[in-house]
């Protein structure tokens, strides 16, 4: 499995291709679904599904436009259906987008979930703090954290649906992972060791 990097929107979200051969899933995408949209062309790309680390808006305002343009189905986890459900108001509240309603989820995450897109094989780690349904999306060498874990830090937690308990517990839960899973989160530096990140000041 190959990996492609896009950083989109106003808030420079990490969103991601995970590709084998031409079958892609999109990681997140955040915003900018032309520019999206363009690069799996470009490469030649089938996509197949449209996963959510959480249901922020700068993680998920391109899935209407990417479900249409491609028929995809849209995964979130259900305790952050309410956050999805109103990306749209969120989206203008904190930076003046205008965007589109989005449509219902396809499918719901669960918590030790086993996802498969022909060759693309995924887990759902359910890891709650930053958003009450926050997942991390584990494959045989990669771990996508969405807002959980950054290469400098971790997520915040002072939202009034946020709870900082539940995130060290998700912590610990990552720090049982294999450390040479490469993390890929969802701002900042990606493609970093999970032992560098662990060794460091963060946990």
């Amino acid at each position: 499995m190959d990996i492609v990097s896009l950083v989109v929107g106003s808030l420079a979200t990490n969103c991601y291709l995970l590709t084998s051969g031409n079958d892609c899933v999109i990681i997140d995408p955040g915003s900018e679904a032309d520019f999206i949209s363009t690069t799996i062309l470009e490469n030649r790309l089938n996509p197949l599904a449209i996963l959510l680390t959480h249901g922020h808006f700068d993680h998920c305002l391109a899935a209407l436009e990417l479900k249409l343009n491609f028929n995809l189905p849209i995964f979130v986890h259900k305790d952050d259906s309410f956050l999805y459900r109103t990306a749209d108001k969120s989206a203008n509240h904190w930076t003046g987008e205008k965007a589109l309603k989005l449509p219902p989820p396809d499918h719901n995450l669960i918590d030790g979930q086993e996802l498969e897109f022909n060759d693309l094989k995924l887990k759902v780690i359910h890891t709650p703090g930053h958003t009450p349904g926050s997942v991390c999306l584990l494959t045989d060498s990669a771990l996508f954290t969405g807002d959980l874990l950054f290469a400098e830090g971790v997520g915040r937690t002072d939202f009034s649906y946020s709870d900082h308990k539940k995130l060290l517990f998700s912590l610990k839960k990552i720090r049982g992972l294999p450390d040479t899973l490469l993390v890929y989160p969802g701002h900042e530096e990606f493609g970093l060791p999970l032992y560098q990140i662990l060794s460091g000041h963060l946990l």
